[in-house]
């Protein structure tokens, strides 16, 4: 098997040894697969690049080697097609290789790949763009899209949207799931495939990743500070104060008379109404059995 090794040389920040990226190396080449490597850098050719070109040069797999912000885009390039995903874990809280079971030691994680068995995962869809771990509504948006601003230094915007977040109000949302309304008044709602949240945080910790269907989490009329002590239990590894009102479905349709921001796995993508679709096995994996 054909594969190219994807590799964030800033990656590691996770307890790992200085040689485990070469040992495993070692482990897939002995399981007989063909390597080649390529490294991301700051401006190009970014994770996404690298895929695409594993697509347009007939690789059969692609092994992504950090952390979410690498597994990610190259899974969005992967979901759809016959490549298979590999995760070699070298990132910090790897939501989307802990939500697949997938072991968060790279050596272990290796021969998970070595051993050659695929499945299909699922994976969401809001607004045109995938997403694996989790798409927000509200205010964790505003967060969210604060954070992206600062990281490339638009400090203006970021300081506008975290004006947005002091001033976050409860806005009464509409949501559908196959065919069903319910209506909440909200200050956040998140739609997960994966049981991962944030930091790690296990926010639903029986959802999976391979049953064709959403999560849907929502805190009614729940503030800023119960929102706070919530993911501090969270941390804490305690149960939530205050537990989500759950819905499950392959189609969410949500609307709002306020625009209320949306986000997927990180990236702003727009605002409602907005619908949120599973695509049920759309992304092939290199997983335990």
């Amino acid at each position: 098997m054909r594969a190219l090794l994807i590799v964030n040389p800033a990656a590691g920040k996770r307890t790992v040894k200085a040689d485990d990226l070469d040992r495993a190396i070692g482990i897939l080449r002995d399981a007989g697969l063909a390597l080649d490597r390529v490294e991301t850098a700051p401006d190009a050719p970014t994770a996404a690049d690298l895929a695409q070109r594993a697509l347009g040069d007939g690789y059969e797999a692609c092994i992504a080697v950090g952390g979410d912000g690498t597994v990610q885009p190259v899974a969005g390039v992967l979901a759809g097609t016959d490549v298979v995903l590999g995760i070699l874990p070298f990132g910090t809280h790897m939501n989307v290789a802990h939500g697949l079971g997938i072991p968060l030691e790279p050596l272990a994680a290796a021969r998970v790949i070595a051993k050659g068995r695929v499945r299909g995962y699922d994976a969401g869809d809001v607004h045109g763009r995938t997403f694996f771990e989790t798409a927000g509504v509200g205010l964790d948006a505003e967060l969210v899209g604060a954070a992206r601003h600062a990281e490339r230094g638009r400090w203006r915007e970021a300081f506008d949207r975290i004006g947005r977040y002091v001033t976050h109000g409860t806005h009464r949302v509409h949501i559908t799931i196959d065919g069903k309304t319910h209506a909440h008044r909200v200050m956040q709602i998140l739609v997960l495939n994966s049981p991962y949240y944030g930091w790690g945080l296990p926010l639903l910790p029986d959802a999976t990743m391979d049953d064709g269907r959403l999560d849907v989490a929502v805190f009614p009329r729940m503030g800023r500070l119960a929102l706070m002590r919530a993911v501090f239990a969270l941390l804490r590894g305690e149960r939530l104060p205050q537990r989500p009102i759950r819905y499950r479905g392959a189609r969410i349709e949500m609307t709002s008379g306020a625009p209320l921001t949306v986000h997927a796995d990180g990236n702003v993508v727009g605002q409602l109404p907005a619908v949120f679709e599973c695509r049920p096995k759309v992304l092939k994996v290199f997983a335990v059995a």
